[in-house]
């Protein structure tokens, strides 16, 4: 995929996504054996848009921030925290 490309998908609003044009998270396989850079690239080449994937009967949509410190673990934990709270 090109990097503008990428962009395009990277900023479509989840609201705009559609089931059709998205692929299955299911059905994606990477080969752990291969090297990171392998797998990175076998991601990309079996998705439609690499920002979101059908997953059971929701749509996932991944991102990131820039400049985040915080680890993926310890945003889970301050996820759990706000749930508990909501509760």
């Amino acid at each position: 995929m090109m990097e503008e490309q990428l962009a395009r998908l990277q900023k479509i609003p989840v609201t705009e996504l559609l089931r059709e044009d998205l692929t299955n998270m299911e059905e994606i396989a990477i080969d752990p054996s291969r090297s990171p850079r392998q797998r990175v690239q076998s991601f990309l080449e079996q998705v439609k848009n690499p920002f979101a994937q059908n997953v059971g009967e929701y749509i996932l949509q991944i991102g990131y921030m820039e400049g985040a410190k915080d680890t993926l673990e310890e945003r889970m934990v301050t996820l759990a925290r706000k749930q508990a709270e909501i509760l």
